[in-house]
This record gives structure tokens, sequence and C-alpha cells, in this order.
């Protein structure tokens, strides 16, 4: 299982609304080609990045079976049905990143609020015995690695249920951010 992940911002003359409504709309359509090895796609509205220039913005998940899920998504997603939702988006957007993510642990789902702890690992350290430590203590949580070194975000995103505090490893960088999803907004 992949996640291709995709950080952005509205351009300042947009509002919150216009280019929440956009992006569900994109969802929506999205969802509703069923695009090969597509499992599900949400947006969630993220605090202050550092690849955003340290400001707030939003981050889409998309979940894939796999790498060669890749060109079947991009295909859908700027063409047929899709093609207008995804423009009225786009052509609201300041600027934006992508990455691509393997689903290490856990459930691949998308929940409506939770945390992001994005982590980096000193260099020369193995991983996984570090995280399989954090993986016993909080069973609740999935955990993502990034692939390729596509894209600016950390290494690792382990995703916790809000209000779950899972703390850096010694030696590691933590960034916390709380996530919601768009179309679970008041």
């Amino acid at each position: 299982m992949l996640a291709y992940l995709f950080w952005h911002r509205p351009h300042s003359t947009t509002t919150i609304k216009q280019y929440e409504e956009a992006l569900l709309r994109f969802q929506q359509h999205l969802g509703q080609q069923d695009p090969p090895g597509f499992r599900g796609s949400a947006s969630f509205r993220v605090a202050d990045l550092p690849w955003l220039g340290n400001l707030p913005g939003y981050e889409d998940w998309c979940l894939l079976d796999g790498s060669w899920a890749l060109d079947p998504l991009n295909s859908f997603a700027v063409a047929g049905p899709v093609v207008s939702a995804h423009d009225a988006a786009a052509t609201q957007m300041e600027e934006g990143y992508g990455g691509l993510y393997a689903l290490v642990w856990g459930e691949p789902v998308l929940p409506e609020r939770s945390t992001a702890v994005w982590l980096t690992r000193p260099r020369g350290f193995q991983w996984r015995p570090v995280l399989d430590t954090i993986r016993q203590q909080f069973p609740q949580t999935t955990l993502w690695r990034r692939q390729m070194v596509l894209g600016p975000g950390k290494e690792f995103a382990l995703i916790a249920p809000l209000g779950v505090d899972v703390a850096a490893p010694s030696g590691w960088s933590a960034l916390p951010i709380e996530r919601v999803r768009v179309d679970a907004l008041p």
C-alpha cells in the first residue's frame, strides 16, 4: 500500500471556503471515477508546515495499491469528468509539493481527526528497532515511510489519534501536526 501525498496552500486571493469547496468537489469527482488501484482519498487542513513556508495549508492523501497505480491516478485526475473539478482547485492554489509514502504498519485509513508526527532519524541509525518500540507502545498508530526521497516531507509519518502524545525517540526530530479532514469541518 502506498500513499501519494500532496501538500498545498491557497493563493492569497482565495477564501478558505472557496478553496475547501473546490477540494471537496475534486475528491468527490475523483472517487466517483474509481481509477485502477485507487483506494480512497481525503484532504486535511493542517497547521504550519516548514515545506509550505511555515504557513497553514492542506495535505491530500490518495491511497494506492502500489506504484503502478500512479499513472492511472494522474490520468483520471486531469481528464474526463474530473478535469473541471481539478482545474477549479488548481487555479486557486499558491504552491504545492508531492511525496510518496509506503505503509510500514497499521491500518491505511483516513481518520477525520488525527496528528501526523513527522519523524526524522539520526543518520546511520537503524529505524526499525526504534519504531517497533513505538508500535508496541501505541498500537493504534499507523506508520508511513517516504519512498525514493520524493517531496519535501520528513522520512516518516506516524499517524496517531488526536490526543495521543507520541514523543520523539532519543536523537530523532519530531514535528507533530494536527489534521482535520476537510469533509469533517463544521
